[in-house]
């Protein structure tokens, strides 16, 4: 636990810093081959897709910071949520996935988009180990994250050998609070509150306001982002 802490406290401290390195790094993919750190990937499934495993179905540009410290932009990547493992290509067309372990993803898979931002560090909870890479929905004096776990089902159509694989997507939400680590997401909305007592009243009633729904992933993120907003003005 404290080896967690002290991982997600250093790279807050240097999460601004390391924004503007992002930006600054100019590395493409074959930069991160030719350093050792991928593992060749074929995408020749022997069966249909039905859904997906991945957080895109398309590469999207994206850059990442691996738990050694190095960071790589301009790249073109893929999320396999399934498999928890980053892909991307070369310049010459081949993919790899990543053989170091990830700190942090971004990704812009639509240019009118803001970028998509993907963390791992975080103290094991449900199946999730340290390693496991969440969606990070809203920052602040608290992290609201969200895990995707992929299941899936095998079926063949009558006197057919051709096997298709049905791919679902389950989210689940998660709190990253100061000094608690971990919090799934209540199911009950005053139990969500309760985490949250310091700004209960002005986020009862933003809610009541904008008649917000906190199992509905967008209004969630109103929420948790009307609470670190305010908790900055402490």
């Amino acid at each position: 636990m404290i080896r967690v802490l002290t991982i997600f406290l250093l790279f807050c401290l240097s999460y601004v810093p390391c924004r503007a390195q992002l930006g600054s790094y100019s590395f493409n993919s074959n930069v991160l081959y030719n350093d050792g750190y991928g593992i060749p990937w074929n995408f020749d499934f022997p069966f249909f897709m039905d859904g997906s495993p991945f957080f895109d179905t398309s590469f999207c540009k994206g850059s990442v910071q691996l738990l050694n410290g190095k960071t790589y932009g301009g790249l073109e990547l893929k999320l396999n949520l399934e498999q928890q493992k980053v892909i991307f290509t070369t310049s010459e067309g081949k993919a790899f996935a990543l053989a170091q372990p990830v700190l942090r993803v971004e990704l812009a898979c639509n240019v009118q988009a803001k970028p998509v931002v993907f963390r791992s560090g975080f103290g094991a909870i449900d199946k999730q180990n340290e390693g496991s890479l969440y969606q990070v929905l809203d920052s602040g004096k608290v992290l609201l994250l969200k895990y995707v776990d992929i299941r899936y089902k095998d079926s063949k159509a009558y006197n057919s050998n051709d096997m298709t694989r049905s791919y679902r997507q389950l989210p689940s939400y998660y709190l990253w609070m100061p000094g608690k680590d971990m919090i799934k997401l209540p199911n009950d909305e005053n139990e969500l509150l309760g985490l949250l007592k310091d700004q209960r009243k002005q986020l009862t009633e933003a809610i009541d306001k904008d008649k917000l729904k906190f199992k509905k992933e967008t209004d969630l993120i109103q929420i948790i982002k009307k609470y670190n907003s305010l908790s900055q003005t402490i």
